[in-house]
């Protein structure tokens, strides 16, 4: 299974959600890896904080030019699970990757800004590559950072609703709530299923059930 977290806005979580839910996973006993794919290079240094005495994780840096697809089709053959930790920006490696993966987790913060105008800029591309590859290219938005007390954040899920209806790109039901433990996880090289936030732990193995069972139908499908 091959899963890409991309969105063409910056600090929106998909390091933060791809780094736990590898971590996730790697409870569970898969073979999971990240491919590292931001020059940023933020879950390759997460990487190194990360002690050997917790399941392992392996993640794998790609160079901006670097050949994206072949790396995921190398990777896919040793892994259970790879995950994909995509760039904030309209390049030939997020079009591949997005090509090449089962399908696209898109975080959104709901925090305002112009997080809203970015996730519409991303999704016409999406749509773009599905007519240019005649590809369904699923994908789902992960509501990240939400705080259900303002109002605001409840405002922006009504509108992100508008654009679930316009790009059939469903909303999964899991909401990541914004929560310190993320963060804290990070700089220590662990996701938050190793934290000391039970609310967070919750969070994150029920994004990653529910991101599994959409797999199992999927792969079920093709069958």
């Amino acid at each position: 299974m091959v899963i890409t977290v991309i969105s063409f806005k910056g600090g929106v979580g998909k390091s933060t959600i791809s780094q736990n839910l590898a971590v996730a996973f790697a409870h569970q006993g898969k073979e999971v890896c990240i491919i590292d794919a931001d020059k940023n290079q933020s879950t390759s240094m997460w990487y190194r904080f990360r002690q050997e005495d917790y399941p392992k994780v392996t993640v794998f840096h790609v160079p901006e030019k670097g050949d994206i697809a072949k790396t995921i089709n190398d990777l896919e053959e040793k892994y259970e699970i790879v995950i994909v930790d995509c760039p904030p920006a309209i390049e030939g490696i997020t079009n591949f990757a997005v090509a090449k993966s089962d399908f696209s987790l898109i975080p959104v913060a709901t925090t305002g800004g112009s997080d809203i105008w970015a996730t519409e800029s991303f999704l016409e591309h999406l749509n773009l590559l599905r007519t240019r590859l005649n590809a369904p290219l699923p994908a789902f938005f992960v509501i990240n950072r939400f705080e259900k007390n303002v109002n605001m954040h409840k405002a922006y899920l009504e509108a992100l609703d508008q654009y679930v209806k316009a790009y059939e790109v469903p909303r999964l039901e899991t909401i990541l709530s914004k929560r310190t433990a993320y963060g804290e996880a990070n700089t220590n090289g662990c996701g938050v299923v190793e934290w000391d936030n039970p609310d967070a732990k919750a969070e994150i193995e029920e994004l990653a059930a529910e991101v599994q069972t959409f797999a199992q139908k999927l792969f079920a499908n093709h069958s």
